[in-house]
């Protein structure tokens, strides 16, 4: 019975030698509680939820999404989420590239903003394995385009048939207050969208918000459309 007294002495060390035993421990089971967390959380489904892309440049999506969401859920009140991100395609960073190209290859993302250059590459063979054909819902007046011109945005699908795929965003001037330039860019709704009634209000919702006045003073980026990329 005496070896199996524990004192100050046995305990001072036992943690000598075995107090990884229980950092260990303490490590799995934080990290097990955090798996089932992880995987039980509750995530939005495809058709409850809408991420826009922001491609061209800088943009601050805090803000975005700040001033945004409210706005949709009055007219989509069923939607439980907006993710609004920026990859900014135009910075030259090799790392934004490959996020992008990892959200697409994984059909992530129901309406893009990005540089001229960029949508034609990615509707290069046929704007319908890219884009959704915004015509209907710009003839059925659910997407105002107000007076923008949509003649850059007439895109062939693989079979040669024309439709509107993109929205040409150079003037929608209101991104200017997110930081947003939209010189030579064009935004429209992924043909792969899981939601894509309620990105198309969305979208016309954005357009409605930054089909602003040009301001005063403002001068355009350039160089957008020869941006360089992995789609190169």
């Amino acid at each position: 019975m005496e070896k199996n007294r524990i004192t100050k002495r046995w305990l001072k060390n036992h943690f000598t030698y075995s107090w990884w035993k229980y950092l260990l421990l303490i490590v799995l089971s934080v990290l097990g509680v955090n798996l089932i967390f992880t995987t039980t959380e509750y995530r939005p489904p495809e058709e409850k939820k809408i991420e826009l892309y922001v491609c061209n440049g800088y943009a601050d999506v805090v803000g975005m999404k700040e001033t945004l969401w409210p706005l949709f859920l009055q007219c989509s009140p069923d939607q439980e989420e907006l993710t609004v991100l920026n990859i900014d395609l135009v910075s030259g960073d090799i790392y934004a590239s490959m996020q992008f190209s990892t959200y697409a290859a994984a059909q992530q993302g129901d309406i893009l903003l990005m540089p001229v250059g960029e949508i034609q590459k990615l509707t290069a063979d046929g704007a319908n394995y890219a884009f959704a054909d915004l015509t209907p819902y710009i003839e059925s007046g659910v997407l105002d385009v107000a007076d923008i011109d949509l003649s850059a945005g007439v895109m062939a699908d693989e079979n040669g048939g024309k439709g509107i795929y993109a929205i040409p965003a150079d003037t929608l001037y209101g991104l200017l207050d997110w930081g947003n330039d939209p010189a030579q860019s064009m935004i429209g709704v992924t043909a792969y969208s899981g939601n894509e009634e309620n990105a198309v209000k969305f979208l016309n919702l954005l357009i409605q918000q930054c089909a602003t006045e040009k301001p005063e003073g403002y001068e355009p980026q350039t160089g957008r459309s020869t941006a360089t990329s992995i789609f190169n």
